[in-house]
């Protein structure tokens, strides 16, 4: 549920940064809320700006060597039916671990994964076709010759024994693109990361913005919609929750107007 929740590693629950029983933070924040109303015979429509409670759950962004980002979910249940709930389970920790099942990180994570793997066991998750590089190690006799590249660093153009040819800055290896097929494979807790943003988008209609601020989303800092000056920002290093509130809250509420709809 808080994996969910909060768009999320398993690194970000139960490993190296996983929360404390204190990482969330209450508040309201104002949202205009559209009510029939009639008057006499007709009934129209208004707009009433309306204080809805929400709880902030300030969570570390692995990848991001720990960045703080808002994942603010409001606490009427219409809305968001676990927030409130998992709200209560974080107050009963305090300052220790909510979600720790081992004393060790590494230890805690794979716990988590077993569990997962039982609790979706035959679910599956559709797989885009992707291009991943491969490391191939090549010997100084492979190299044709040499290049200073844009940057101003020495490359290389090796040819590997099947014929094939790569420039490369590395002196012992060569990347090699491998297509990998569109399939679907064995849904993981990973999938919950990738489903809640597929929500995001299409039931609540985030942004690019609205995506990294939420769910620290490394493809939507190259989001073409995104001003290149506000791209940096969006990767600011955000340090204690205390030092970063107003920043975070100020986050939380360009998108949290967007969760205030019941799918």
């Amino acid at each position: 549920m808080y994996q969910h929740l909060i768009c999320g590693r398993i690194s970000e629950m139960c490993g190296r940064y996983a929360p404390r029983g204190t990482s969330f933070a209450e508040m309201e924040f104002e949202v205009p809320i559209f009510t029939p109303r009639t008057f006499g015979e007709e009934t129209v429509t208004v707009v009433e700006p309306t204080m809805i409670p929400a709880v902030m759950f300030i969570a570390k962004t692995a990848k991001r060597k720990g960045r703080l980002r808002p994942c603010t979910v409001p606490l009427d249940p219409k809305y968001e039916p676990w927030a409130q709930p998992m709200l209560d389970y974080f107050k009963e920790f305090g300052d220790d671990h909510p979600f720790m099942f081992h004393e060790k990180f590494e230890h805690s994570i794979r716990y988590a994964q077993w569990e997962a793997e039982k609790v979706f066991d035959e679910f599956m998750w559709p797989m885009v076709k992707y291009t991943r590089t491969e490391q191939i190690p090549y010997e100084p006799e492979m190299v044709i010759t040499k290049r200073y590249g844009d940057t101003g660093y020495e490359e290389f153009l090796v040819e590997l024994a099947d014929g094939k040819r790569y420039w490369t800055y590395d002196k012992e290896f060569v990347r090699e693109p491998d297509e990998v097929l569109a399939r679907w494979k064995p849904f993981r807790s990973h999938c919950l990361r990738k489903r809640r943003i597929v929500t995001l988008v299409m039931d609540h209609e985030f942004d690019g913005i609205d995506a990294a601020y939420f769910g620290g989303w490394t493809e939507s800092g190259k989001d073409e919609s995104i001003p290149k000056a506000l791209k940096h920002y969006l990767h600011m290093e955000l340090g204690s929750a205390e030092e970063s509130m107003d920043l975070l809250k100020k986050m939380a509420g360009r998108y949290f107007h967007k969760l205030c709809k019941a799918i």
